[in-house]
């Protein structure tokens, strides 16, 4: 092929491209920069960031998000947002353009964010559904509606709820900082609609419950007793105590949560937290496990979903929630730093494996990497939407997801073939903005939440 007709190929490949931004508001020449950047390679001990690169390295993240960002909306064109499976994926999604945001200061990121949050907003409004408690009525709710929980709620699910409200909530924070009004409408829905959804599902169960000291016991009884649910539950606590909500005591409760799931549990008969306050509910799964490396660095284990495997480790996508958890509550200033150092480590030493490959990551955290649900080795090892928060404590972390966020941008060489990491159709526009935040340090806050 002569050189004409590879840029007219090349120019065919664009144009979907360019028409989807201009759909989208952004501008067309986010495109340009992509194919031009003369960076090196990164290979297994080399990082492509120096001082002199960081400027293009940084135009070539926002070149790329553009263009993966265009892709994505394509083929999520005709998503039913008031979907259960749908809100679960947004959160990711609401993530990247945030960060995006952070990372340029362009309102049309965040807009774009507010946007979506707002349309399944709407759309879960339009279709309400009667919630189910062992067939017994419980009105009519906004729902974000799962086929395989119909007979038993009713179609309503708590994890859906909760994941895509962390990702509603991260839009209500960015725009209540900059007073714009609509994140009131964003965070009224969260309380009302979701959140006290949840709490007065029981019938027996009324405002009074969560009032006075009784009110850490009856919070964990009315949520599921999944780990990954109530990790997202301290979330929603922390941001709407920020926003100003004091209906119910957020505060203690994302104290509580925060206490319970993130606190390491070095001895087998250590008691466990607020032992005294909630002595009926404490969880089997409470706390964090540590260990030590041959090398003396302590890192930590999460106690496995499976009641019968709690000494398992838990699977690296899963526990993206828990990291998440952990640097949120860092910088609301009620976790120790130590916990997220070793948890750090926990991502260093145990999950990333550099001996199979510059960018290979364990399916679990513990350095097991055994199949995971069908997904074969270094398959998943999801490390982009809990796990990346960590290299603002790391600086090895930080190269590392500079440098993965780069190669994704030539698609992901030197990924493994199939790893979820660079095939989900999130992953690269989150690890491609966070790359972003990174490099504008301290201006993006990249320390900060969301």
């Amino acid at each position: 092929m002569n050189e004409g007709c590879r840029c007219l190929a090349r120019f065919s490949r664009l144009v979907p491209v360019f028409v989807v931004l201009l759909t989208l508001g952004w501008p067309v020449d986010v495109v340009s920069g992509a194919d031009g950047m003369a960076l090196d390679a990164p290979g297994p001990n080399l990082s492509p960031l120096t001082a002199d690169s960081e400027p293009l390295l940084y135009d070539r993240f926002i070149a790329a998000f553009g263009q993966h960002y265009a892709t994505r909306y394509v083929e999520s064109k005709g998503r039913r947002f008031c979907d259960g499976l749908t809100v679960y994926y947004l959160r990711r999604e609401i993530q990247a353009l945030v960060d995006m945001w952070r990372a340029t200061g362009e309102r049309l990121y965040l807009d774009r964010a507010s946007g979506l949050t707002l349309r399944a907003i709407d759309e879960a409004t339009a279709a309400p559904r009667t919630l189910l408690w062992h067939e017994q009525p419980r009105g009519e709710w906004p729902c974000f509606f799962l086929e395989t929980v119909e007979a038993e709620t009713g179609g309503h699910n708590q994890l859906c709820d909760f994941q895509g409200s962390v990702g509603f909530m991260m839009v209500a924070r960015c725009l209540h900082e900059i007073a714009d009004p609509r994140w009131k409408e964003i965070a009224d829905f969260v309380e009302r609609e979701v959140v006290e959804k949840w709490l007065y599902y029981r019938p027996s169960v009324n405002g009074w419950h969560f009032m006075g000291p009784r009110s850490l016991a009856n919070v964990l009884a009315v949520l599921n007793s999944g780990r990954d649910i109530r990790e997202h539950f301290a979330c929603l606590c922390l941001d709407l105590h920020r926003l100003g909500y004091h209906t119910y005591p957020y505060w203690k409760w994302a104290t509580l949560l925060v206490d319970l799931y993130l606190t390491p549990r070095c001895e087998k008969e250590q008691p466990p937290p607020h032992l005294h306050a909630v002595p009926d509910h404490i969880p089997n799964d409470w706390g964090l496990f540590p260990h030590a490396t041959e090398k003396g660095y302590i890192w930590l284990s999460v106690p496995n979903y499976d009641p019968n495997k709690l000494t398992t480790a838990m699977d690296t996508s899963h526990v993206n929630r828990t990291v998440w958890l952990a640097a949120k509550a860092y910088d609301e200033g009620i976790l120790d730093k130590r916990v997220v150092g070793w948890l750090a480590n926990t991502l260093r030493f145990q999950i990333w494996a550099p001996e199979k490959g510059p960018f290979y990551f364990n399916n679990y955290i513990d350095g097991n990497d055994g199949d995971l649900n069908g997904l074969e080795p270094g398959r998943g090892g999801n490390i982009w939407f809990g796990w990346h928060r960590l290299a603002v404590f790391d600086p090895v972390l930080e190269d590392l997801f500079l440098s993965i966020a780069y190669d994704l941008t030539l698609g992901g060489p030197n990924l493994p073939c199939g790893a979820q990491n660079k095939a989900m159709q999130n992953a690269p526009i989150c690890l491609e903005a966070w790359g972003a935040r990174l490099l504008v340090g301290e201006k993006a806050r990249p320390s900060r939440f969301p």
